[in-house]
């Protein structure tokens, strides 16, 4: 017999504030079906979204947030080859933003040319180039 003080952490997840069934049937899917269940259900890792100042080689492979200027355009000549926006860092370093199946006029309004904007992704190499 356990102690009664535990016995909330054995209770349905529905007796937690704000867990109701439509949320119980998603934690359920996962299997967390008890308050104790999602006590455990720890994270695996976490994203590291620490504003950069400067584009720098180490972070090559990793998720970044760094406020880019957006120079140049280029759109392929079909609808399914990636648009790509040349941009540069706080200190001229130049990089290639590309976008998969993406709408050239949705391109243009979410990174205005000669204007700077924080953009958020996987920074990787290609060659030479920053991507």
């Amino acid at each position: 017999m356990r102690p009664e003080i535990l016995n909330p952490l054995f209770a349905e997840v529905t007796a937690l504030k704000g867990v109701g069934a439509g949320l119980a049937k998603p934690l359920e899917r996962l299997g967390l079906r008890r308050v104790v269940d999602v006590a455990f259900h720890l994270p695996t890792g976490f994203i590291d979204r620490e504003p950069r100042d400067e584009l720098m080689q180490a972070d090559v492979g990793r998720t970044i947030v760094i406020k880019l200027t957006a120079m140049n355009y280029r759109f392929g000549s079909s609808a399914r080859a990636p648009a790509r926006v040349q941009a540069v860092d706080a200190f001229g370093n130049y990089v290639s933003l590309v976008f998969f199946r993406a709408n050239s006029g949705w391109v243009k309004k979410l990174l205005p040319l000669n204007e700077a904007r924080w953009v958020s992704g996987r920074l990787d190499q290609y060659g030479q180039e920053l991507q």
